[in-house]
């Protein structure tokens, strides 16, 4: 059983008080963002770098609440800790807790808030939850507690389970069977998932075996593997082992980042795949595509919250692509005994288990008794069953919810929720963040480079990217979040609650949303009437996609959008040909979509394409004239005239100038002479 203990009281008081208990312990790990005030014998790690602890085991950590609580760093490290261990929490005194001013408030300030602003309704549930829960052991200053130091540590769980086995065996499946059956392993954190990939590898590079085997593990981040390498070096110590890599001879167990891997086109005999769920899904499908023997591990409540959405929608490209894959559930704790408490404690104050309501509550769901109306965060607060069910919505439905988005939801002062409810349960959310109306004071600032204020996403994406500064001083209304419960979806539910958010918004000059670009989302925004004004020219860490922003105006927001759509029609076919030129055709046709656009190709262009679908003319003679008709197709809708093969053809190597090499390779054409027949097929329907 692990332990957690909570020590309030002055900021002083509080580490001194530390010091004494874990006298016995002096490997504990000191977790902060204010590292001269902790003691300068003791390892510190600041809260915003605890992720890199990931992967290892300690016996004691304190996490210091006076430097501010870190959402995000208390579930990581929580999940470091041992059998017998102990996280010590230094807090303000519990009562005092929720009138704090946090100094991780600065992360969640928004222009002109200040810390003062804020209510500590996150700082107030932890402050119920931590008193109200049975055997949690408090240490107030001025009580007469006894300051005994800790246990010295003893030895944690580490005997295999029968879990951990079965995954073993299935992993080595995977390495003999048949191909493109990839395996998935889920586990909430310390059921030993990591551990046996490690042990299934040392088996396989331990096998006499006359050929070289490549074993390739990609993972966020190198330090989200160290478990996997220790259990594999373990049990080949003859083996040579170095930081993200072992070697047996002419076997190879080596890490490689995911964004290497597939730009050097690594090759392997095997792929593991650790934390999957924080790997963008465009990376992780490439992979699938790329590698026929590939295990996928990732653990369902981790602290990023990102295991239960990855599930959902990573299933539907596994049944695509690769339909016999496999799934194993790993539910025995290794790390720790079966129901300790440290665990149920860090689920139920971050959420970490938080789950919409069952399918069979929607069994007679009708649009006409969906429920919609704003809430605000003082409910949320008093209401348990509703905020679980809400922020479980939010998981299952975005990769990245973690944490740091719960206390934001109860705590961000721009922060608007609305509702939609059927029968009392839960159905939909949006969350939603008012942003701009800056002064003239501020405005000059921004549009210098002297100030670039938190949040306000949308206006200073006009401001600086799209030319249009007049944005800063207009006030809009961005739509963070959207979710629909999954037994409803494509049933009008979005839409609806779209439709309350726009009629009920007050003084705002524009309704707008942000997210990584997907052929499906955008067709969710422009059929409720958000247009594209701007797409960013990297992809997101998050989503593997190209973040775009989407403006729905009222009244006085029309001229702002006009202006951006202008411009956005200027420069989208130029980026096409650059930095965007790896982007998605499925992505680029909805962009370039005007619906005003009802022109036609002139007659002597027209006569010239005929020649070049005759074969009459090549490729670079009517170049400008394919560029014009692939202008016309896009922003007409008459590239829907091809199938998604041949638009992908087309649109790539007119627009995007992709060389005939590249996309025969990747259309698994022969070579140039058959793109160039593709083309002229292509050109012969869109005329």
């Amino acid at each position: 059983m692990r332990h957690f203990l909570i020590v309030a009281g002055s900021a002083d008081w509080c580490r001194s008080s530390a010091i004494r208990l874990l006298s016995n312990r002096p490997d504990a790990i000191w977790v902060g963002d204010c590292a001269a005030s902790l003691p300068q014998t003791r390892k510190v790690v600041a809260a915003s770098e605890a992720l890199q602890l990931l992967g290892q085991e300690f016996h004691s950590i304190v996490f210091d609440m006076h430097c501010g609580f870190h959402a995000d760093a208390f579930a990581a490290v929580s999940g470091t800790i041992r059998d017998h261990g102990y996280l010590l929490l230094l807090a303000p005194p519990l009562q005092q807790w929720p009138l704090f001013e946090d100094p991780d408030y600065q992360r969640m300030l928004v222009w002109p808030a200040t810390s003062k602003h804020t209510r500590g309704r996150f700082l107030q549930r932890l402050a119920n939850l931590f008193v109200q829960r049975p055997g949690t052991e408090i240490i107030a200053q001025g009580e007469s507690n006894e300051m005994a130091p800790l246990p010295s540590p003893a030895a944690g769980i580490t005997s295999s389970t029968t879990d951990q086995q079965l995954a073993v065996d299935a992993i080595l499946r995977v390495a003999s069977g048949h191909r493109s059956r990839p395996l998935v392993i889920t586990a909430d954190r310390g059921r030993g998932k990591s551990a046996a990939l490690g042990l299934a590898a040392a088996s396989l590079l331990s096998e006499n075996i006359r050929r070289e085997r490549r074993i390739i593990v990609t993972a966020p981040s190198p330090g989200a593997v160290d478990t996997l390498f220790r259990h594999a070096a373990a049990a080949l110590p003859r083996c040579d082992a170095g930081k993200g890599r072992l070697a047996c001879g002419e076997q190879s167990l080596r890490f490689v980042a995911p964004d290497q891997l597939l730009k050097e086109k690594r090759a392997a005999d095997l792929l593991f795949v650790d934390e999957a769920a924080a790997i963008p899904a465009a990376l992780l499908e490439a992979m699938l595509q790329r590698y026929r023997r590939i295990v996928f591990s990732t653990t369902v409540h981790g602290y990023e919250g990102a295991g239960r959405g990855f599930a959902v929608r990573f299933r539907d490209t596994l049944e695509r692509l690769t339909p016999q894959w496999r799934e194993l559930r790993l539910t025995t704790p290794i790390r720790w005994s079966r129901g300790d408490p440290l665990e149920r404690l860090t689920f139920d104050a971050l959420l970490m288990n938080a789950e919409p309501a069952g399918a069979e509550a929607f069994g007679e769901f009708t649009l006409e008794q969906l429920d919609i109306s704003n809430i605000n965060q003082d409910q949320l607060l008093q209401d348990e069953e509703l905020l679980r069910q809400l922020f479980g919505l939010l998981v299952q439905a975005h990769y990245r919810t973690r944490p740091f988005d719960l206390r934001y939801l109860l705590d961000g002062d721009n922060v608007e929720i609305l509702l939609g409810r059927y029968r009392g349960v839960v159905a939909a959310v949006a969350v939603a963040v008012r942003e701009g109306g800056f002064d003239d004071a501020m405005t000059s600032q921004i549009l210098s480079g002297e100030r670039r204020p938190r949040g306000h996403l949308a206006p200073q994406i006009l401001a600086r990217h799209c030319a249009q500064p007049q944005a800063l001083q207009q006030k809009f209304l961005r739509i963070m979040r959207i979710a629909v419960h999954p037994a409803i979806r494509r049933r009008g539910v979005a839409t609806a609650l779209l439709d309350v958010l726009a009629a009920t918004a007050e003084g705002v000059d524009t309704i707008c949303t942000s997210f990584g670009a997907t052929a499906g989302l955008l067709a969710l925004w422009r059929k409720n009437s958000f247009l594209p004004v701007r797409i960013g020219l990297t992809r997101e860490a998050s989503s593997g996609c190209h973040s775009v922003l989407m403006l729905k105006p009222v009244e006085s927001g029309k001229q702002l959008l006009q202006e951006s759509r202008g411009r956005f029609h200027r420069q989208l076919p130029l980026l096409l040909s650059d930095s965007l030129n790896g982007l998605e055709t499925g992505v680029c046709l909805p962009l370039l979509r005007d619906a005003s656009c009802h022109g036609d190709m002139p007659p002597e262009g027209k006569a010239l394409l005929k020649r070049f679908v005759r074969g009459e003319l090549p490729y670079d003679a009517v170049f400008p004239e394919l560029e014009e008709l692939a202008m016309l197709a896009a922003r007409s809708g008459r590239a829907t005239r091809l199938d998604p093969r041949q638009q992908d053809l087309f649109f790539s190597r007119v627009l995007q100038r992709e060389p005939i090499q590249s996309i025969a390779a990747r259309v698994r054409l022969a070579g140039k002479q058959e793109v160039q027949h593709s083309l002229q097929e292509a050109v012969n329907k869109l005329l």
